[in-house]
């Protein structure tokens, strides 16, 4: 009784020393203010105003999506590519992250991620402990990765626009801790993906991809022929209902501070299949599918090499007559 009492006292003080270090910790960041990252949009933002800020300047466009987000949750948004200005940042998506669903003291604001936020009013006053993340979007060209800024120019007034690149990332105020997403693009058809893992910029940073693609690594680059490729354009999607499929491609943004681990240690063949099969049973309430049919794969991953062939080629052919 008194071993568990004791194991009890020794857990809460690491729990209360844990927490006294998170606020010492969220006090020492940087309050600085930072240029808003959307292009066009001139204002200065404070780290405690970014969210009032988002809220209220970028979150009604009409190619912008406005979610609340939690830990591990998948949230759909739509890229339209028309329309876009060389080197202009656009918003995309304007996300609020409340931590894990149902848990209000993981709330960014609360578990000492990052600052409260200021000046929310009325209905918005419920996210002063959310932490706001903004999904960007630039048109640039391959030359943007070039260190040499003047090589860039020279280059770009040789080919004239050609060679042209989307990029895409999370921008958000100074947090404590790394905040990763996941961020899956799709075909309008949901037959193909690209999905990454990065982590979410500081907004103060570069937000021009020709100033931070040479430097950093947490975004994600689809060319132009890429875009063209997902949109399929050309041909008109229905849904199921009749009606004109959403403009634009689809992607899937998940947010999370922490990677989803195993319970236990899976050692044996059939533990690894019905894991595998449970992941994919949770997985698919939340997500849409991947591609359109399934195939059979072995725990590695790979398909098995003692598969036969099923076409009738020539060579087939040829091997069925001399086996006879």
């Amino acid at each position: 009784m008194n071993t568990k009492r004791n194991m009890e006292s020794a857990t809460g003080q690491r729990h209360a020393k844990d927490k006294k270090k998170r606020k010492i910790t969220v006090q020492s960041l940087s309050r600085m203010p930072a240029h808003c990252p959307v292009g066009g949009c001139s204002d200065i933002v404070f780290p405690s105003n970014v969210m009032l800020h988002m809220l209220h300047k970028h979150s009604n466009g009409p190619n912008c999506t406005a979610a609340e987000v939690f830990e591990h949750r998948p949230q759909l948004l739509y890229f339209d590519p028309t329309g876009y200005v060389h080197g202009d940042n656009c918003c995309i998506g304007t996300l609020m992250y409340g931590g894990v669903k149902g848990k209000p003291t993981t709330r960014p604001g609360v578990d000492r991620l990052s600052f409260l936020n200021s000046g929310l009013l009325n209905t918005y006053g419920k996210y002063d402990t959310y932490l706001p993340i903004m999904v960007m979007a630039c048109r640039t060209t391959w030359f943007a990765h070039l260190k040499d800024k003047q090589l860039e120019q020279e280059m770009l007034s040789k080919t004239e626009g050609t060679g042209g690149i989307y990029v895409f990332w999370l921008v958000a105020p100074v947090t404590t801790r790394k905040v990763f997403y996941t961020l899956t693009i799709f075909d309008r058809h949901y037959i193909s993906s690209r999905s990454s893992i990065r982590t979410v910029r500081d907004y103060t940073n570069f937000q021009d991809p020709s100033d931070f693609l040479p430097i950093d690594e947490n975004y994600i680059m689809l060319r132009d022929s890429e875009v063209l490729e997902l949109m399929n354009i050309g041909r008109i999607v229905h849904s199921k209902g009749g009606k004109q499929a959403p403009r634009g491609i689809p992607m899937e943004v998940i947010v999370y501070q922490k990677p989803l681990k195993p319970s236990g240690i899976l050692s044996t063949q059939p533990e690894m299949q019905a894991a595998l099969k449970e992941a994919r049973t949770l997985y698919s309430t939340c997500v849409m599918p991947r591609t359109k049919g399934t195939v059979n794969r072995e725990i590695s991953g790979k398909m098995s090499l003692t598969r036969k062939p099923l076409s009738k080629t020539r060579a087939n052919l040829a091997h069925v007559r001399a086996s006879r």
